[in-house]
């Protein structure tokens, strides 16, 4: 069926808002969007003009199509009643009562780990494709399918907690990871074969102009102890996946690219770079792919599983010598042979790689932070601080928290007490920053709760004290690069960061 409601989009460009409390049928889906964001278990619309069909199949076609929008929200909402009441002959007023799967703390913790997960999984350099890969493989590695849970399978609260959910969490984490990233992408309600009548939940994406179906639940093929990635439903057009999904066409975006059905064999890949790293579907030789031209290339003769990459290392097993762990570190074609025992699992977390042998014996290696500054240019850095509005930081340890708000734009300097100062040097009229050095350096940075990232470079300023004292991590990253020459050196990062630690 097509929608006849209004979308959430037109209806904000035409000026609605959550206090539009009297609205004409076809704005009822975008009005219900709007309460259903901000979590509203008890609220009053007022339906004004003729309607096209009874009342409550208008209201039940409204929550039918609510995934549509804020799917992240929408779809958390567990059960909802309404009662309603005539006013006059063209005015019905409805009353609504909502429950939810997840509270404003829920909401709270997950979107902060969320941004805590894209940080260690994607940079602002990486293409929109490769933030798509990188996003669909950290939730195959991290997450299983599984009904019973502790809390509910059906949330992302539970799903991110106890690392176990059903189609529609893991749809609803793929959806919200992209919205963070600002790529877009569809929640997709349907049926897929062997899935009962229950219904299934899966994604489409935006790549480059053209949409395409991401199913993560059906590309993750493992289970709790080995994490098996594979693409056979990643980035697939209408046709393709109707051979096992079925879906309201009318509701959604065609998807017609053929463009990535070179993927669509891959397994046990990982993502290096712009490249994946792969047994060939046929031969099983470690190949690589990239991701800008879809080429392949061989890069060893021999036959592997279970690619994995960390402490940038393609760790795997290695069947043409039986099976026993060996890396390939790709800047130097470096292969080093690891042990004596068959390695019948690989299974990646986000801070450990856990190695799984036939003996039943295991090894856990611990993965590296991954680089958030390189050093490019060491030069003075010079600050007009009379061009920003100060703004007080927070300092909690070794993690810094503030909040601009304001009714004009401006250039914002964030400074502590303890002598941390952070420069945006675009105006803004509200931001969000959290800074963390424990770990090297990790700048989350929203709007709206939005991650962001600017043109022109924030610059960060750090006491040469508190990189002494609190991110030995950090010297260990950069080594002899943290020299002082006139009490100043400059780090240019691939985060657009501009680095400045004072003596």
């Amino acid at each position: 069926m097509k929608s006849y409601f209004i979308s959430y989009e037109a209806f904000k460009q035409k000026g609605g808002s959550i206090k539009t409390t009297t609205i004409t049928y076809d704005e009822l889906l975008a009005v219900l969007t709007m309460h259903m964001e901000r979590l509203d278990k008890q609220f009053s619309l007022i339906l004004n003009g003729h309607l096209p069909k009874p009342l409550h199949e208008i209201l039940d076609d409204a929550f039918e199509q609510s995934h549509l929008y804020k799917a992240f929200y929408t779809q958390h909402c567990a059960h909802r009643n309404y009662r309603y009441r005539s006013l006059s002959k063209n005015r019905i007023k409805v009353d609504f009562t909502l429950s939810y799967r997840m509270n404003r703390t829920d909401e709270k913790d997950m979107l902060a780990e969320m941004d805590e997960v894209l940080v260690r999984i994607t940079t602002p350099a990486m293409s929109t494709l490769e933030k798509v890969v990188a996003v669909h493989d950290y939730i195959v590695r991290t997450y299983s399918y599984e009904l019973h849970t502790k809390g509910s399978p059906f949330s992302v609260a539970t799903f991110m907690k106890e690392k176990r959910g059903v189609c529609m969490a893991y749809a609803l984490l793929f959806e919200k990871l992209m919205d963070r990233l600002n790529i877009p992408c569809y929640y997709v309600i349907g049926q897929a074969d062997g899935e009962g009548d229950g219904g299934h939940a899966w994604n489409m994406v935006k790549i480059d102009e053209a949409w395409y179906h991401v199913d993560v639940t059906w590309d993750d093929i493992g289970h709790a102890g080995n994490h098996e990635i594979r693409y056979r439903y990643f980035l697939l057009t209408d046709d393709q996946l109707a051979k096992n999904h079925q879906w309201d066409l009318d509701l959604y975006p065609p998807c017609t690219s053929e463009r990535f059905k070179a993927m669509h064999n891959l397994y046990d890949a990982c993502l290096v770079g712009d490249e994946l790293m792969y047994p060939h579907p046929k031969t099983a030789y470690l190949t690589a792919m990239s991701l800008n031209t879809l080429q392949t290339r061989k890069l060893e003769e021999l036959r592997a599983q279970y690619c994995t990459f960390a402490n940038g290392l393609v760790y795997f097993s290695n069947y043409s010598d039986g099976a026993v762990l060996y890396t390939y570190r790709v800047e130097t074609k470096e292969l080093t042979k690891c042990g004596a025992d068959q390695v019948t699992a690989i299974h990646q977390t986000t801070s450990t790689l856990v190695v799984t042998y036939e003996n039943g014996k295991t090894d856990q290696i611990a993965i590296e932070p991954c680089a958030t500054v390189e050093c490019a240019a060491t030069e003075t850095l010079e600050i007009d601080s009379t061009r920003y509005t100060d703004v007080s930081m927070m300092s909690l340890g070794d993690s810094w928290l503030a909040t601009f708000d304001h009714a004009t734009e401006a250039l914002v300097a964030f400074k502590s007490a303890d002598g941390v100062e952070l420069y945006i040097n675009e105006p803004v009229k509200q931001l969000t920053v959290s800074l963390e050095i424990d770990k090297g350096i990790q700048l989350h940075m929203t709007i709206n709760r939005k991650s962001v990232q600017f043109e022109q470079a924030v610059k960060l300023v750090l006491p040469i004290h508190l990189v002494e004292t609190l991110v030995p991590s950090l010297q260990k990253q950069l080594g002899d690069q943290i020299t002082v020459t006139a009490n100043t050196v400059v780090i240019q990062s691939e985060r657009n960061l501009m680095l400045h630690i004072k003596k």
